[in-house]
């Protein structure tokens, strides 16, 4: 009898192929809301379906799992709440996967610089807020700047913690300040502190919603550097497969432009031009520019409800952009009324449109993906979705990244 030998490889490939589909439920840590949500909305999921995620105080989330709370997949903002989690269970595993830096986000008026930062910390009239210590890793890393503090300014340390206000990342003892604004936006809004400490990559997204804040990264005295951990609680293939594309050149990219420090990138890769488009249980399909471009051109005019100037905007009708990438089968009417099209933009904005508008067979409405403005190309990764006859123009998707039929 001659014997086969499969390599082990190939044995994880097979087994991965007829694994019946998963759900996956990622927890993960309030600084990664923005960068894990836009690395699941890029992720390829294939038939596995992908739960809401799940974030909060690295702490607190912890203890929820440890409770019961379903999870496949833990990403915290430190590894100490990570190894917990593995502690006396030899089937799960860490992978550090990112780092990030501490800053302090301020009012102008206090005039924070890198240079003279703790002496304005140590000023009694500058109000310091930090994240919960034991909660929220966000804390801890605070109340380790003022320990390192210490070296440089005895009694620098005592002086910090008393002063130093816990308003976030505590959970229900820290409720928000200003209800339906963010928690730190929260702090100077509510106008409980003029400094917050926290994570260089959290303090970008609060200026935008308060541009006058200055984010300043700490000195070298008084820097610590933030280890974010990434736990494999099951061997289910989809979780296997996140972690990869955590790791992967694609997602470490996505790190970095959020912010973060990624610890498994060489160099930063050029950005790969084009929409992905997926089927649920077929492959995957990334549509480059040229791709698109070689799809027989649509132009439709729209005309704002507000009184602005009529735009032209060109480019393939989407139902033709689905059949390119294979994701439909313009020969089999019947699936069409069951099947719906969900086009996401760059931000995570979604809007939902029934196959069978689209169809030829059916509604045959002129949906398209405009490449082109007034006749001028638009920039790479700015391809928009157009839906004619519209009063809000709300499906009006911009910078369209990702297509999934279901």
């Amino acid at each position: 009898m001659r014997r086969i030998f499969i390599p082990a490889f190939a044995f994880l490939a097979l087994s991965t192929a007829v694994a019946s589909a998963d759900t996956f439920q990622l927890s993960g840590a309030g600084s990664l809301t923005g960068v894990m949500s836009d690395l699941i909305r890029r992720f390829p999921a294939g038939t596995d379906t992908i739960a809401p995620p799940e974030f909060g105080p690295s702490g607190l989330m912890r203890q929820k799992i440890e409770a019961g709370a379903p999870a496949d997949l833990f990403t915290s903002a430190d590894m100490a709440h990570a190894r917990a989690l593995v502690a006396g269970r030899a089937e799960r595993m860490v992978i550090h996967f990112t780092r990030n830096q501490l800053c302090a986000l301020a009012r102008p008026a206090i005039g924070l610089t890198p240079a003279n930062m703790l002496d304005r910390l140590l000023d009694p009239a500058v109000r310091i807020a930090t994240s919960t210590p034991g909660a929220d890793p966000g804390g801890d890393y605070a109340w380790a700047v003022f320990a390192r503090a210490e070296a440089l300014h005895p009694g620098a340390r005592a002086a910090l913690e008393a002063k130093a206000q816990p308003l976030v990342g505590g959970g229900a003892k820290t409720p928000l300040l200003v209800p339906g604004k963010g928690a730190v936006e929260g702090v100077f809004l509510a106008d409980r502190a003029d400094v917050m400490l926290g994570y260089c990559s959290s303090g970008e997204p609060v200026r935008r919603e308060i541009p006058a804040l200055v984010n300043v990264p700490l000195p070298a005295g008084l820097a610590v550097g933030p280890a974010y951990g990434m736990v494999l609680l099951n061997a289910k293939p989809v979780t296997l497969r996140f972690a990869a594309f955590v790791m992967s050149e694609t997602g470490q990219s996505v790190l970095r432009a959020y912010g973060f420090d990624p610890v498994a990138l060489a160099e930063q890769p050029a950005p790969v031009p084009g929409v992905f488009v997926q089927r649920r249980g077929l492959t995957a399909r990334l549509l480059a520019p040229d791709r698109l471009a070689a799809l027989p051109p649509f132009t439709q005019k729209i005309t704002p409800s507000h009184g602005d100037k009529a735009s032209e905007l060109t480019g393939p009708l989407l139902w033709d952009v689905l059949a390119a990438a294979g994701a439909i089968d313009p020969a089999k009417p019947a699936e069409q009324v069951r099947l719906t099209v969900r086009v996401t933009g760059a931000d995570g904005y979604t809007a939902v449109i029934a196959l069978a508008e689209l169809s030829p067979e059916f509604a045959g409405h002129p949906v398209l993906l405009a490449t082109t403005l007034n006749g001028t190309a638009l920039p790479p990764g700015s391809l928009r979705l157009v839906v004619p006859g519209e009063k809000r123009g709300g499906r009006s998707v911009r910078d369209v990244v990702r297509i999934d039929v279901d």
